[in-house]
């Protein structure tokens, strides 16, 4: 349980700082940075297709658990090979894909909110905000798509500093309240620490 949960925080610390290096990027060379930000998604989603798919025929084929594995590496192969072939036309509708990422990573955030109130955090009402913010960032991404790359990829950049940002104060305020409350209330399992 430990393990999983030092392995969930690394996790969110790796996004975050992803999506700010991301976000750097994007602001600052947003017109170079859209083919090549394209063809690196391409290849990640290529990468993590074959190595599904890999998993898959090293492993059981018969468990059920692992159809889904074949499932996502047989897509997430195709679409990485959709997006290193055509990049342009990948480009044309991005702005939409990633306002759904984006919308459905804010999601995430709601739900550590409810965590938040749930352990009774005075200032949970932050972490909502951020969450809703995110979740509206996303909606124009996906509702009003930006015809100039360049705007485009600014925007993208934003989103992406303002995610990262988002998921690193929720992130610490979480192992924050979770220090508080072992400090008040000793238990000999914390759920919620991931520090």
């Amino acid at each position: 349980m430990w393990a999983y949960l030092k392995n969930l925080k690394l996790n969110f610390i790796l996004a975050s700082v992803f999506y700010l290096i991301l976000g750097v990027v994007l602001v600052v060379w947003p017109a170079t940075s859209s083919l090549v930000l394209c063809r690196l998604l391409g290849g990640a989603l290529l990468l993590y297709g074959l190595f599904n798919l890999v998993g898959f025929l090293v492993r059981d084929s018969g468990m059920g658990a692992f159809r889904l594995e074949l499932f996502l590496g047989v897509v997430a192969t195709g679409v990485g090979i959709f997006f290193l072939v055509q990049p342009k036309l990948v480009l044309s509708f991005l702005p939409i894909v990633m306002g759904v990422y984006v919308v459905m990573d804010s999601a995430v955030a709601l739900k550590r909110t409810l965590e938040l109130y749930r352990m009774e955090y005075p200032r949970w009402w932050l972490s909502l905000l951020l969450a809703v913010v995110g979740i509206i960032l996303g909606l124009v991404l996906v509702l009003r798509p930006f015809s100039a790359t360049t705007v485009f990829f600014r925007m993208v950049g934003v989103v992406f500093l303002y995610l990262g940002v988002s998921d690193f104060w929720s992130l610490w305020r979480v192992n924050a309240l979770a220090r508080e409350l072992r400090k008040r209330r000793p238990i000999d399992v914390d759920p919620i620490d991931i520090s």
